[in-house]
């Protein structure tokens, strides 16, 4: 995935640096009335890093 796709979640696996490392991503709507702003969207393909563990295998 090219370096473009900047994210600032610390607790997913495919965040390194300010960067998503993830083949592709899913954004979609949160499901809620204000998806005219960043509040109303998430990011699909956010898997969970437990603090102790490092990068993606």
């Amino acid at each position: 995935m090219p370096g473009a796709v900047k994210c600032n979640v610390e607790e997913c696996i495919y965040y390194e640096g300010v960067h998503c490392t993830a083949d592709s991503i899913l954004i979609k709507s949160n499901g809620n009335p204000i998806v005219g702003t960043v509040r109303g969207t998430m990011c699909d393909t956010f898997s969970y890093r437990n603090p102790g563990e490092g990068s993606r295998p």
